[in-house]
């Protein structure tokens, strides 16, 4: 899940909602929605309006509440189908429907995968006037142009995990608070265009890595904060995921700003 809940995942609240949603008796729900095309996170909206009425006020909790069910789907192996799929009801309006089975990608179509986040990056940002680049949606969530230099710098932190992993002997692989680095990089005073040229080139060079990969070489581990060994091929997919997440971040950013700006592009773009 993206680190801009970290702090929303620390209350009270998000510890309360995590455990809901979290119960392995919750996945089955999750599921057989995915089988009906539902999204899956319909399956929790009945218990937050009985138990969480406060979490229909707070986008935040709703974000991370759909975060959250799509991290637990990824983590079964579902893919989304459809970025924003229509709930009824008072809590959620929309929510991504996955896959009806978990499916398990060969490597090399993982490798295909990540090759193809520069162009789907482009399109999304193409969607977004320039003028509203640097506009954050509501609740807790990057800008565009935050998405694009976190991509670009987050490939950087993988190829050095990736590296660490292929040369040395179980290696430490610490986790990155991306908000912090977001603050840290003055993200927002950057320029998008060339995020997004640096994020392309850089990831054609992590592409290239991972195709020199072995058997043996995906099999290393490293020791993910110190707590968990991972190996190189689920560092990689790890990647993949993150890829997912900010998709699925950008499809709604992108609908909320255009319902912001209307179809003459009308709408103040100040944050």
């Amino acid at each position: 899940m993206h680190s801009r809940f970290d702090q929303f995942r620390a209350t009270p609240l998000g510890q309360q909602l995590e455990a809901l949603i979290d119960d392995p008796a919750r996945y089955p729900e999750y599921a057989a929605l995915s089988r009906v095309g539902v999204a899956a996170v319909a399956a929790i909206a009945d218990d937050i309006q009985e138990r969480f009425p406060e979490v229909a006020h707070d986008t935040t909790a709703r974000q991370f509440c759909g975060a959250l069910v799509a991290d637990r789907m990824r983590r079964h192996g579902h893919e989304v189908v459809q970025a924003r799929g229509r709930i009824g009801g008072a809590v959620f309006s929309y929510g991504a429907v996955f896959s009806a089975r978990p499916v398990v990608l060969p490597f090399a179509e993982v490798i295909a995968s990540l090759a193809r986040m520069p162009e789907a990056l482009a399109a999304r940002m193409a969607a977004i006037d320039p003028a509203w680049r640097g506009r954050r949606p509501a609740g807790s969530g990057f800008s565009m142009t935050e998405h694009v230099c976190h991509l670009r710098d987050l490939d950087s932190v993988f190829a050095q995990r990736i590296d660490a992993i292929r040369t040395a002997p179980l290696p430490v692989i610490a986790s990155v608070d991306g908000t912090a680095l977001a603050a840290e990089r003055a993200y927002q005073e950057q320029n998008p265009e060339l995020a997004l040229a640096a994020f392309r080139r850089g990831r054609q060079r992590l592409c290239a890595t991972l195709r020199q990969l072995d058997a043996a070489a995906l099999a290393r581990c490293g020791l993910r904060d110190g707590l968990h060994r991972m190996t190189l091929d689920q560092i990689v997919r790890e990647l993949l995921d993150h890829d997912r997440t900010h998709c699925l971040e950008l499809e709604e950013l992108v609908a909320e700003l255009a319902q912001e700006v209307g179809p003459a592009g009308a709408g103040n773009p100040a944050a």
